[in-house]
């Protein structure tokens, strides 16, 4: 045992698709060390791209191997534990018997993570790793974490995050999916590869992205593929050239997976998805204008080992998401033709509201970024239809990726942006009772405060550059000056102050100061 007197020891769980690993990690000398990392094999994976369910011998077996890593994690005094469970648990028929009988049997709550939540993980670890590279080349860099059941996608612009999209096809489940047209003919390969070319066909890159000079990879097989192509790591990366790719691609194409577990000495499990990977490695690589592809050595639990033993980390984390949904949300509302300097202003003044009113709303940071998000996107739906604007809003928002969001997080922008000052959250709205109670008192608290914003750039012409805002006893007084006509805009704040007081018990006010002689 590796543990030294002085730092924090945390670990975590990772109940992923084809394994249940371990990682205990201690902070020495602000350095995370690794203490001990132990993996079992599991087949919930092709259990559920097969069938949709898990079975109860499958969670017998993770009970028990649970259970030993419960011993483990006692004997190392690890202080901080997270469980966390990825694709394969999320996407089972019956997660909520199997997550509840691991509570029981085993006292552990396991987190079965969003597609979102473990992917934006992945890629801070990923930016960690590349920023670090003395020699990474300028220019974007589009990110991939391929897992066994989905692939994740984001565009890195050396700043922030401006382009995210996740699918939910990975190697595993292709396999589980087309594999039996290995076993009664002999195009598999082909199939394989037109699937996958279809898909990333229609994946809608920015068009001034086009000249993407890096390709970084994090997942599926990584190390296998490296190992295979006689790549060893360099200072935490892995960096494989496409030719080697290409060449190793075209071996395995004609052969079956027990040839290929026979001739690279690896489990079936691996042989079976070890040619859908590289199909998917090819398939990004000519997404890009990259010679190599870069694979840092990072998993899930390096980012959460790091929030738990470094405080800081998880406000920095915080702040990389909410700079990158921004970003990605811009270049969505770019893409629909949303008035820029309306939504600039109406997110200036709903964030104003939303930071001088914190103690009567009682929202966190995600709150205020979807406040933000919906800000930007709220005029999307007139791309789609002038008329029935509002509602070709929410269908559009509703189904599109934002980078570091849920898909619940995702839903309630759409909801936030549907609302003008005709329109307010009810109970005669199916689509909005669905939603749980909490979620629906959020969204009205944000719907509150975006249409009293909104209605200060009525016009969409900026009259006010500028508000202040004084929270009173019973009141929420807001000050400007203009030259302008502000008849508009004084008529639509009217019509929203109601439905602001109505949920706050705070009776908005707005005072112009005019500037005209």
């Amino acid at each position: 045992m590796n543990r030294k007197k002085g730092g924090k020891v945390a670990a975590v769980i990772d109940i992923s698709s084809s394994m249940l690993k371990m990682k205990i990690a201690q902070l020495q000398r602000d350095k995370i060390v690794t203490l001990d990392r132990l993996e079992y094999p599991v087949k919930i994976g092709s259990e559920v791209f097969h069938g949709g369910k898990i079975s109860f011998e499958s969670l017998w077996s993770l009970s028990s191997t649970l259970h030993g890593y419960s011993d483990v994690m006692r004997e190392y005094g690890a202080e901080q534990q997270r469980v966390v469970a990825t694709t394969a648990l999320r996407e089972a028929k019956n997660r909520d018997y199997i997550t509840d009988q691991l509570k029981i049997q085993n006292g552990i709550a396991v987190q079965v993570l969003e597609d979102d939540q473990e992917k934006t993980l992945i890629y801070s670890e990923i930016l960690n790793s590349i920023r670090s590279m003395p020699d990474f080349p300028a220019g974007s860099t589009l990110i991939s974490f391929i897992g066994t059941g989905s692939i994740g996608l984001c565009i890195f612009d050396g700043t922030n995050m401006i382009f995210s999209q996740n699918i939910s096809m990975g190697p595993m489940k292709l396999y589980n999916m087309l594999g039996s047209i290995q076993e009664n003919s002999g195009d598999f390969d082909t199939v394989v590869e037109e699937y996958l070319n279809l898909i990333v066909q229609h994946i809608p890159i920015p068009g001034r992205l086009k000249s993407i000079r890096n390709l970084a990879l994090a997942g599926s097989e990584i190390e296998l593929i490296a190992r295979i192509c006689g790549v060893t790591p360099e200072r935490g990366h892995y960096v494989i050239r496409s030719e080697l790719i290409g060449r190793l691609l075209q071996e395995v194409r004609v052969m079956t997976p027990d040839s290929i577990a026979a001739k690279y000495d690896i489990t079936d499990a691996s042989a079976q998805v070890l040619y859908p990977v590289l199909v998917i490695y090819m398939q990004l690589l000519q997404l890009t204008q990259a010679d190599r592809v870069i694979c840092p050595k990072v998993e899930l639990w390096d980012a959460l080992l790091r929030q738990m033993l470094v405080p800081k980390s998880k406000k920095e984390y915080e702040t990389h998401v909410v700079n990158s949904a921004i970003s990605c949300a811009q270049w969505i509302a770019d893409r629909y033709r949303c008035n820029r300097s309306h939504s600039d202003a109406v997110r200036r003044f709903s964030c104003r509201i939303f930071d001088k009113t914190k103690k009567i709303h009682g929202m966190d940071y995600k709150s205020r970024l979807i406040l933000e998000l919906a800000c930007i996107l709220h005029d999307a739906g007139y791309y789609i239809n002038s008329k029935e604007h509002l509602d070709s809003t929410f269908d559009l928002v509703k189904n599109i990726d934002i980078y570091g969001l849920t898909d619940r997080e995702v839903l309630m922008v759409a909801f936030l942006s549907r609302y003008d000052e005709y329109c307010v959250p009810s109970g005669d709205d199916p689509e909005f009772n669905r939603l749980d109670k909490q979620t629906r008192l959020m969204i009205s608290k944000l719907v509150a405060i975006f249409r009293l914003s909104n209605a200060l750039d009525k016009s969409q012409t900026q009259k006010l550059e500028d508000i202040t805002i004084k929270l009173e006893k019973d009141r929420l007084v807001i000050t400007s000056s203009s030259d302008g006509n502000l008849t508009l805009e004084k008529w639509a704040f009217d019509l929203c102050a109601p439905f602001f007081q109505e949920v706050f018990g705070i009776h908005p006010v707005l005072k112009i100061k005019t500037l005209m002689l």
